[in-house]
């Protein structure tokens, strides 16, 4: 008997495991670009203020340095601050992003994510990693104290 449970549990785990690494994050659209000869994903995402790798996760793009020319991207809502280099030009208008005006500041305390921190204060993790230039979602570093701007 117990030689026929270990497959079905086995079985069990890699169908679940399948299922949570095929749903993927969603955010809004803002519109959509079409790729042109030479550009990049990163002068794009220049182009709209947004995350390349929202960008690529959005699209399905497993590499982020290989786009091309007629491929339709969707631009999702996932604004960023990105260090300077080209920018592409844009094919549809965004809304200008707002300045960043900190409400309050908040000290990361050890075990802390990004996640966690924007549900507690009801801001979009995406609006609080631009607004402390923070290019690495995954890492922030415990004492060190982030604006907390505006809904």
């Amino acid at each position: 008997m117990r030689r026929a449970v270990a497959p079905i549990i086995l079985v069990v785990l890699l169908m679940t495991a399948q299922v949570a690494a095929a749903a993927p994050l969603q955010w809004s659209i803002l519109g959509h670009h079409i790729v042109r000869p030479g550009e990049t994903l990163f002068c794009i995402a220049r182009a709209y203020g947004v995350s390349p790798w929202a960008i690529a996760q959005q699209n399905n793009i497993v590499n982020p340095n290989k786009v091309y020319a007629g491929q339709r991207l969707s631009i999702p809502d996932a604004f960023m601050t990105l260090p300077t280099g080209p920018v592409c030009p844009r094919q549809f208008p965004t809304s200008p992003v707002q300045p960043c005006s900190c409400v309050t500041h908040y000290t990361v305390a050890r075990g802390d994510t990004l996640t966690r921190i924007s549900a507690r204060f009801g801001v979009s993790l995406w609006r609080i990693a631009e607004c402390n230039r923070i290019y690495d979602l995954n890492y922030i570093r415990a004492g060190s104290v982030l604006c907390i701007p505006g809904p």
